[in-house]
């Protein structure tokens, strides 16, 4: 008799007998790999054999990004290996909350829809997250807020307006002030940030007008008149 138990990224099989080949076989999906899991195989006695085992990627659809679980301010590399597995994790260099790079761990690096990069306030040891983030094609969100919303769809998850800064620059765009909003009282040390991008359609008189370094309510109609997406976002942990 056999059973498959999927848990946050790491199947676990339960086996008896000769039956582990197949119960693999049905368990997992196919396609690219994920990670790794083990598969555990009760023998006679009580004996227990242990078998690592590649878990398939997830597919490119909608993912919710919250400060808990895998993600949560008390993760480490270790626990994020533990719940992806290894080949999912890669170490590379990124973006800190200050604008610098740093040690970092990379979810999914070859998946733009999937990737997350982690900075750690500990970078000998990979620990202590103090920054999350996410790509211009990423599908997560968070709280509400993903890649191409519109400002009324922040607006609405914010529960009320809120300050950006003037378009034109590295931080054009930017949030600067959620104005007691939802999106500023993320659980934990978690704060959101977003910056807000303009499309083609945006016409050059209109952009002169919300241009430069102004803080704009979202409300001003002119900054509503470009229709401006979000075009990045991030979490920064706060400590």
């Amino acid at each position: 008799m056999a059973a498959c138990f999927e848990g946050l990224g790491r199947p676990i099989f339960a086996l008896a007998g000769l039956a582990l080949a197949g119960v693999v076989a049905g368990c997992q999906a196919p396609g690219p790999s994920w990670g790794t899991g083990a598969v555990v195989e009760t023998g006679p006695f009580d004996s227990v054999s242990e078998t690592v085992v590649g878990i398939p990627a997830p597919t490119a659809g909608p993912r919710v990004f919250q400060c808990s679980g895998p993600w949560a301010p008390t993760t480490t590399e270790v626990n994020l290996i533990a719940d992806f597995g290894a080949q999912a994790i890669t170490r590379a260099d990124v973006q800190e909350p200050d604008g610098s790079t740093g040690p970092g761990s990379v979810l999914l690096a070859g998946d733009s829809k999937l990737r997350v990069d982690i900075a750690w306030a500990d970078g000998l040891g990979y620990t202590v997250p103090t920054r999350a983030a996410f790509t211009e094609e990423s599908a997560w969100s968070v709280a509400g807020v993903r890649i191409g919303a519109s400002l009324a769809d922040v607006e609405r998850a914010n529960g009320r307006p809120f300050r950006i800064q003037g378009f034109g620059g590295n931080a054009g765009g930017v949030v600067v002030d959620w104005q007691k909003g939802a999106l500023g009282n993320m659980p934990g040390p978690c704060r959101l940030g977003v910056q807000f991008a303009l499309t083609a359609e945006a016409s050059n008189g209109g952009q002169a007008k919300v241009s430069g370094p102004k803080i704009f309510l979202s409300s001003d109609p002119n900054i509503r008149a470009l229709k401006p997406i979000v075009g990045l976002f991030w979490v920064n942990y706060r400590w």
